[in-house]
């Protein structure tokens, strides 16, 4: 075989391996309408991630981005362009000569103009600087047309209110803040997913786990109905306990109607909510084992204060409250607004001579407003806005206080979960052995039918309970995270990206 040959081979191998392998994925891989067996963390990622609570969770997130990089930009210097586009102006005027007469003449001209504009907000201040330069021309028409051109090369534009409220300089406590709670509100909608998915993982589980119940009642009972019927034949029971064991039966038969619709209602609830439609077929993981999770109180208490959205909203509302009465004050006493401008001009009928030897312009202005007699409207506003601000204060005080006894109950009952989960696990398989042993000891006629129904339900029952409790583990877990927006199984802030 030459090189050539030897090439060839082994390409054409690799080609038929590659082509194996993708045939033997694509049958492993399930068809696009069966989505597998998802456990409680995939669950959440995938509600997390396409649900459309999730993605309306994330658009409002944006938009308070948007919103506060709007503010910013309010912080940097503005360039913007402005002009009049050439226009026409054909009219008929008086005119009084210097004898008193007065005559009429006809003007037909055209003006245009544009000029250039940087500008810049004074932050500690509240006044706003500006850089100017523009030109403009005018056409008269006539029997000989002329056009006249005037320039602004520089003009430097103060304008600073004085003794007023300065706006921006609250804006810019209040938007970054705003922006955060906004972040922070992204976090915990996306933990308040999960707690919601979390308890109808749950839902969906325990409704699976009543409809196996029912499937096995069904069977056993069947078989315990054929035993009586054996039984009472050769006259070792009474028709009662045969009766018995029949109703039994169609009970059982009824409670798995019951169980599997049960079971395809909360199932379809929940692929809603993952984001999927109704005719996906999936199937649920067993609940993951408890971790061993320790949490200090003190620690949730200052995370849940620095983090939560509702413990940044009190400051903001304090902050609100200052600006009211600060707003208040400086509308009460007196204000001015002091105008400024500085610059060059000069006109000329060519445009080549247009900046030369510019002259000086300037103007400065000087508004004042002060209030004499109003009835004491000011006053009152004033007062308005302070009793105002010491309701938030108290307010914000008490809700402050409930806050952290929130956090220190959830703490306290989270911390007692894991151990009622445990509990109820052992429950659970003590009350599995007892029906085991009361099934034998049944079928060898030691005990009556009815110890043996009595066995069974405690059974079923203590199976939800298990189920259940695991339900308020998880969905405690995850009201912690939503709470604190701390991860102390990570041990590590919870973020999620955009």
């Amino acid at each position: 075989m030459n090189r050539y040959s030897s090439r060839l081979f082994v390409c054409t191998l690799g080609f038929l391996f590659l082509l194996g392998v993708r045939i033997s994925r694509a049958q492993e891989a399930p068809p696009p309408n069966n989505v597998g067996t998802l456990s409680l963390q995939e669950c959440i990622s995938i509600a997390q991630d396409q649900s459309a609570v999730a993605n309306a969770a994330r658009y409002a997130l944006v938009a308070s981005k948007w919103q506060y990089e709007s503010f910013q930009s309010d912080l940097l210097p503005s360039l913007s362009l402005s002009g009049d586009a050439p226009g026409y102006n054909k009219s008929i005027f008086s005119n009084v000569l210097d004898n008193g007469q007065v005559t009429f003449s006809s003007r037909t001209q055209s003006e245009a103009s544009a000029s250039l504009a940087v500008s810049q907000n004074i932050l500690p201040t509240g006044g706003r600087l500006s850089l100017s330069s523009g030109v403009t021309r005018l056409g008269i028409f006539s029997n000989e047309n002329t056009y006249l051109w005037q320039s602004t090369p520089l003009v430097v534009g103060l304008n600073q209110p004085l003794f007023q409220f300065n706006n921006l300089k609250w804006q810019n406590r209040t938007e970054p803040l705003r922006y955060e709670i906004a972040q922070k509100q992204f976090v915990e909608e996306m933990e308040e997913i999960a707690q919601t998915v979390t308890q109808q993982f749950f839902d969906v589980y325990l409704a699976k786990i009543n409809l196996e119940n029912a499937r096995f009642n069904v069977a056993r009972n069947d078989s315990i109905y054929q035993i009586s019927q054996g039984r009472y034949n050769v006259g070792s029971i009474a028709e009662n306990d045969l009766l018995q064991s029949e109703l039994a039966l169609r009970n059982a038969e009824s409670s798995l109607t019951s169980a599997q619709i049960e079971y395809e209602r909360a199932l379809n609830d929940f692929k809603i909510l993952l984001g999927y439609s109704t005719d996906v077929s999936l199937e649920l993981e067993q609940p993951e084992k408890l971790p061993e999770i320790s949490v200090d109180i003190s620690k949730a208490k200052e995370l849940a204060l620095n983090n939560n959205s509702e413990s940044l909203l009190y400051r903001l509302n304090e902050i609100q409250a200052d600006r009211n009465l600060a707003q208040a004050r400086s509308e009460a006493g007196f204000a001015a607004t002091l105008n400024a401008n500085f610059g060059l001009n000069q006109t000329s009928e060519q445009f080549s001579d247009l900046y030369t030897d510019p002259q000086n312009r300037q103007f400065v202005t000087v508004g004042f407003e002060v209030p004499i007699f109003n009835w004491g409207k000011q006053r009152a506003q004033v007062n308005a806005a302070r009793n105002q601000q010491r309701e938030v204060a108290n307010s914000i005080q008490f809700q402050r206080r409930q806050f952290v006894q929130q956090v220190e109950y959830t703490v306290s009952q989270f911390l007692q979960l894991r151990g009622q989960a445990l509990i109820a696990a052992q429950a659970d398989t003590i009350a599995q052995r007892r029906y085991d042993v009361a099934q034998n000891r049944y079928l060898i006629g030691k005990i009556d039918i009815t110890n043996l129904f009595i066995a069974q339900e405690e059974k079923d029952s203590a199976r939800r309970a298990y189920i259940r409790a695991l339900r308020t583990f998880w969905t405690g877990w995850y009201n912690l995270r939503a709470l604190t927006l701390y991860d102390f199984d990570k041990k590590q802030p919870i973020t999620y990206q955009l």
